[in-house]
């Protein structure tokens, strides 16, 4: 399961949240009810870009807003997928200086 929230940083509030998931508790446990299953199918490393991209998508769509910036961990191929979304490269990546300090630590430390 994945879950992610976009709020900005200087609120600190959340502006929109996508929870999604590949499992259903009740398929496996084969109870026969109406429900709502999983909302997800597809491999789990491309969850995160499917995910970010319904956010972008429903808030544009829904709210006739767009996002400017998208705040990742570095590694991300979500980036990737939403930085065209309203337009050629029309949301640009910031990046947590905690994970640059990680990683170049991490570098330093294999060199």
């Amino acid at each position: 399961m994945a879950a992610s929230q976009l709020f900005p940083i200087d609120t600190g509030k959340i502006l929109d949240l996508e929870v999604m998931t590949q499992y259903c508790k009740m398929c496996e446990m084969n109870i026969k009810c109406d429900h709502e299953c999983s909302n997800y199918k597809g491999s789990s490393g491309n969850m995160e870009s499917v995910r970010d991209f319904r956010i972008f998508e429903t808030y544009i769509m829904k709210r006739k807003l767009q996002y400017t910036e998208y705040y990742g961990d570095g590694d991300s191929k979500a980036f990737l997928k939403v930085k065209n979304i309203y337009g050629e490269d029309t949301v640009t990546n910031l990046e947590c200086i905690g994970r640059v300090q990680k990683r170049v630590g991490s570098r330093l430390r294999k060199f």
